[in-house]
């Protein structure tokens, strides 16, 4: 297990709680943990003098400055923890992926860590299945290892033993240590717990970073391709007016004194003056959108003021109106200025969806609204020629028309303004022709 400072300072908390003499006593204690991989125990940290002289400068300090258990656990991690023994001890490790039965018994420390007992060794010099290494730290000493356990598994192990004291190691200080070491497991395992989240999160926030980054380069490209898109639709419907004008113009230039030509070519390019004008103003507002006034509105009563303005219309066009306003339909907050020039626009594609339809079907625009739970629903409903299937996704997107005079930022419009106000706007085909259906939130 790879050790990080937190986790150091947990190691040192361990293994001072293990040796301080206000503590266990013990002189001097190794902590091993399991690798990763649990293909071997590494000496984490050790803690207690190099040699008798340090055991009794040391143990001769603590008790003229009484220096407390909490005091210990609060040193800095440096202090008092780099000497000749734990210099020795660095490095060390003891193999488990390869261990047999055989070894697991000849070795009591894998016996203490595998079986999750507690396993005193009279003397470690004996055992030739342990590293020399190790041998040569413990020779001459009597030692407890007791292993560090979380959830049913064992993470470590801890040796501990009496070195300069020669103290024997009583069965009440056995199971002193043995109740450490099972609450050492369960921090420990925490930690290496909390270690992994914090890995993954950190894993999380690169990939975050990493998609954050790959979207913006996608709303960058987006964003290039519809400026080219607008540029070359734009350019598309400015052109023909343009050049129109230009001929024109250059008529009229070639030919002052005709007086009928030049009315006939002034009427002309007056009419495509006011298409690029028309073209100019949805242009700007789709792109510079004034931002709604919201105020309490009926929208049956902007609908009934609609429909008293352009009656006449529909009759010069042979058109039957249709209305179905709900009584005592709740009020929305919104503009109703902006209200009204959706459901004007609305109300013009109708009439010129049914202008294109076959000769002799009825033509009747129905307009209806009622409350459906927290929204108020509008509903226009024409019999003219329908939307195609294959155009009916694509219908409130900026440019896209099937009209051949349309700019195809009506609709785009509309869905912009129904937007902001919090609601919706969608499009289906009905057996008579094509239907818009608004939904606007009441006020609560």
């Amino acid at each position: 297990m790879e050790t990080s400072l937190d986790l150091q300072g947990l190691l040192h908390a361990i293994l001072t709680c293990v040796t301080a003499g206000p503590g266990l006593g013990f002189n001097r204690a190794v902590l091993f943990l399991a690798d990763d991989a649990e293909s071997q125990l590494v000496a984490a940290m050790a803690i207690g003098p190099s040699s008798p002289e340090e055991a009794r400068t040391t143990w001769s300090k603590l008790a003229r400055e009484q220096v407390t258990l909490d005091k210990l656990l609060h040193q800095p991690l440096s202090a008092g923890c780099k000497n000749a023994f734990r210099a020795r001890v660095e490095g060390l490790s003891i193999p488990l992926a390869d261990a047999s039965t055989h070894s697991t018994r000849a070795n009591p420390l894998l016996m203490a860590y595998r079986n999750r007992q507690v396993v005193k060794i009279a003397d470690p010099a004996s055992l030739r299945d342990m590293s020399r290494d190790l041998r040569d730290v413990l020779d001459g000493t009597e030692v407890v290892c007791v292993p560090l356990v979380a959830k049913e598994r064992s993470v470590g192990l801890i040796i501990a033993d009496n070195a300069y004291s020669r103290a024997p190691i009583d069965e009440q200080r056995v199971q002193l240590l043995q109740l450490l070491a099972l609450l050492a497991g369960l921090a420990l395992d925490n930690a290496r717990i909390y270690k992994q989240l914090e890995q993954q999160a950190g894993q999380l926030r690169r990939t975050l970073e990493e998609l954050r980054a790959a979207q913006e380069q996608l709303i960058h490209s987006e964003r290039l391709a519809t400026v080219g898109a607008v540029v070359a639709r734009v350019s598309h419907e400015i052109r023909n007016p343009l050049t129109t004008i230009g001929g024109f113009a250059r008529t009229l230039s070639a030919h002052p004194d005709e007086i009928e030509r030049v009315a006939r070519n002034a009427h002309i390019i007056v009419e495509e003056v006011e298409k690029l004008e028309a073209l100019l103003k949805e242009m700007l507002d789709f792109t510079s959108p004034r931002p709604p006034a919201f105020e309490r509105t009926d929208v049956n009563r902007v609908i009934t003021a609609l429909a008293n303005v352009h009656r006449s219309q529909l009759g010069e066009r042979e058109v039957t109106l249709e209305i179905d306003l709900a009584p005592y339909l709740p009020d929305v907050l919104a503009d109703p200025r902006q209200i009204q020039r959706v459901l004007l626009n609305l109300w013009q594609n109708a009439l010129q969806a049914m202008d294109e339809a076959p000769a002799g079907r009825a033509r009747m625009l129905s307009v209806r609204t009622w409350r459906d739970g927290d929204a108020v629903k509008i509903s226009f409903s024409d019999t003219g020629c329908g939307i195609t299937p294959a155009a009916l996704p694509q219908i409130f997107t900026p440019f896209f028309t099937t009209k051949q005079r349309g700019t195809g930022l009506g609709l785009a419009v509309v869905k912009k303004i129904i937007d902001d106000h919090r609601g919706a706007i969608e499009a289906r085909n009905e057996p008579s022709g094509a239907c818009f259906i608004i939904s606007l939130p009441i006020i609560r």
